[in-house]
């Protein structure tokens, strides 16, 4: 059984250095792969990078991290008005960090209550975090137990196959099967 699937962005951290080196195969003008074998050889990964998808991961971070910086700066201010409790201020922390995940990685977060008895909020940028959004922005990858086809063969076929699954989906839902 040979399988072509995409992975969590996450695990492109184990193939930094691949990200970075110079032999990419190009599909089309944007969009470029490379196939690098699994340390066991029985699967490929093929990294992919797109210009697009780089512009479009740029915006979603630079969006996500003014929305934090924005309800931050209101809880914050919120704290100040009144008094409040440390759980339901880092609850409301929490739930903005969550609403907002592609940058949450960005913030770490400090809720604790002063020594005037009001709860204080203090949050710093973790540039490490950055680097990396910044280093892998455009970068995707896909596995599968193919090892003999070429890079741009694998990125093709992958297509194809979500090609046909939005077909299929189209076609489901046309008539209405479930």
């Amino acid at each position: 059984r040979r399988y072509i699937i995409g992975t969590p962005k996450s695990q492109l951290k184990h193939f930094e250095q691949e990200l970075l080196s110079q032999d990419w195969e190009k599909i089309r003008e944007g969009l470029e792969v490379k196939a690098c074998p699994s340390p066991d050889g029985a699967e490929t990964f093929i990294l992919c990078r797109s210009e697009a998808r780089a512009e479009k991961e740029m915006a979603i971070h630079d969006r996500f991290e003014k929305r934090i910086e924005k309800g931050l700066a209101k809880i914050a201010e919120s704290c100040r008005k009144r008094k409040q409790k440390v759980n339901r201020i880092e609850r409301r922390v929490g739930q903005l960090l969550g609403a907002n995940t592609r940058a949450a990685g960005l913030f770490k977060v400090e809720v604790k209550e002063g020594q005037s008895g009001q709860v204080e909020i203090a949050w710093q940028k973790i540039e490490e975090w950055r680097k990396w959004a910044e280093l892998s922005e455009g970068y995707y990858m896909l596995r599968t137990n193919i090892t003999d086809w070429k890079a741009g063969e694998l990125w093709e076929a992958y297509i194809q196959l979500t090609q046909a699954e939005t077909a299929f989906r189209i076609q489901k839902s046309d008539l209405k099967i479930r």
